[in-house]
């Protein structure tokens, strides 16, 4: 699956960090890949094509009017719908919803920072410290687990029906 081979260079990425030492970068690029893993999902399995004008950096958001009558931009509205749909893309593909929501709560999400240095690159939108080398370990092996089992899904999803 050509697509995904990014999501699975960044996965050999956050190796190269956890063999160096580098826990918290490990788990950042561990993290980026699953990211990026489950956007495609959601647009071949649940067909919900991101806006092309956004990136994982950045939310879009609903136009909403407030109680004046002035019309404002809300982005905790676009923030549950993303919610919502990871929910609903963890249903669909059989994912442990407790456990994703544990390791989302510990860990957050990548964002793709765009530095030139790889430690830059890509960095997680919450701050953990103290990292051991067994969180970290065990942080790669469930982002790993996670990716290969939603490509897996993937494949049979474009399979025919035949």
């Amino acid at each position: 699956m050509e697509t995904l081979k990014e999501h699975r260079d960044l996965l050999e990425v956050a190796e190269f960090f956890f063999d160096d030492g580098k826990l918290i970068q490990a788990i950042s690029y561990a993290t980026a890949s699953l990211d990026l893993t489950i956007s495609f999902a959601k647009g071949i399995i649940l067909e919900l094509q991101p806006n092309e004008a956004s990136s994982l950096e950045e939310f879009d958001g609903f136009i909403v009017q407030d109680e004046f009558g002035k019309q404002k931009v809300n982005v905790q509205v676009s923030q549950e719908l993303q919610k919502m749909q990871e929910i609903l893309l963890c249903y669909a593909i059989q994912i442990d919803y407790e456990n994703y929501l544990r390791y989302r709560n510990w860990v957050g999400y990548a964002l793709i920072t765009g530095a030139n240095t790889p430690e830059e690159k890509v960095q997680l939108s919450l701050d953990i410290n103290n990292i051991e080398q067994d969180q970290a370990r065990a942080a790669l092996d469930y982002c790993q687990q996670l990716v290969k089992k939603i490509e897996n899904k993937i494949d049979k999803f474009q399979m025919g029906f035949i």
